[in-house]
């Protein structure tokens, strides 16, 4: 993987953190498009030498990425006996807002600029 294939993947998935966040992406939506990022592309620690060597490049976005990956893994699989859906909501309210305190300390995360929405009327470049 090359410098360039491993920014695609950060700048894919920042782009699904922050649409998550912002309330644009469902929390389903959210679990199937991100998958098994960073971990199942190849970017762990197990990855070839030359792999490695780009990820250093980007070692703060990979570990944003490892950490909110482990918001949601309780979701990932079915709950045996079903969950009662006040506490299915309260989980994911509790998910949304563990993924809010993770951009709060990884201010250096891209995709957090405001959309085109909220940009004041007329301006539609960021």
């Amino acid at each position: 993987m090359n410098e360039a294939e491993v920014s695609g993947l950060l700048d894919a998935h920042d782009a699904l953190v922050a649409a998550h966040v912002d309330g644009t992406l469902s929390f389903d939506e959210f679990v199937m498009a991100y998958g098994e990022f960073p971990g199942g592309y190849g970017l762990e620690d197990g990855a070839a030498a030359d792999t490695r060597t780009i990820m250093r490049l980007f070692r703060n976005r990979i570990d944003f990425h490892r950490q909110v990956a482990g918001v949601p893994s309780g979701f990932r699989q079915p709950v045996e006996h079903g969950m009662p859906d006040h506490e299915e909501g309260f989980l994911r309210k509790a998910v949304l807002l563990r993924m809010r305190q993770l951009l709060m300390r990884y201010p250096g995360f891209k995709a957090v600029a405001p959309a085109v929405r909220d940009l004041p009327s007329g301006n539609t470049t960021r």
